[in-house]
């Protein structure tokens, strides 16, 4: 009889904690997780770099080896995918290896294939030759 009753005991007590998880699972139910989206693009960036601008889209950014006055002196073109775009900046990867030559008094001499960076001036590029142009009109060229 001992018996008995523990096991209506127990079972009462798992029926009523069953009740108790049922309320439990229908809020579990009625939460809804929202991922947060990403930046919405930002006209400005579209008027000053182009219409081509789109996250996940290959171009080209700069590697720039900057003075201590942050001037800049050399550059070459890298190969570079879009993360994010955000209003204040478009967060990029490289794709390639770039390096130059050491320049005395000089800092950002290299960028490593996977490295990420946040370009904040809007110095992309669709195509290669274009930033190569872009830096030759500024005397930053570098091709070695």
């Amino acid at each position: 009889m001992k018996n008995l009753s523990f096991y209506l005991t127990f079972l009462s007590i798992l029926f009523l904690l069953g009740c108790d998880s049922s309320k439990k699972s229908d809020e579990i139910a009625y939460y809804q997780y929202t991922e947060k989206l990403p930046d919405e693009f930002n006209g400005e960036w579209q008027s000053i770099i182009g219409d081509w601008l789109e996250k996940g889209i290959e171009c080209y950014g700069l590697v720039v080896a900057i003075n201590a006055e942050n001037v800049p002196q050399r550059g070459r073109p890298v190969k570079a995918k879009v993360l994010r775009i955000s209003k204040k900046e478009i967060k990029m990867r490289a794709l390639e290896d770039v390096s130059m030559a050491p320049i005395e008094g000089c800092s950002n001499l290299a960028i490593m294939e996977g490295e990420t960076w946040k370009e904040k001036e809007a110095e992309l590029f669709q195509t290669k030759e274009e930033a190569i142009v872009y830096l030759q009109n500024n005397g930053l060229y570098m091709d070695n």
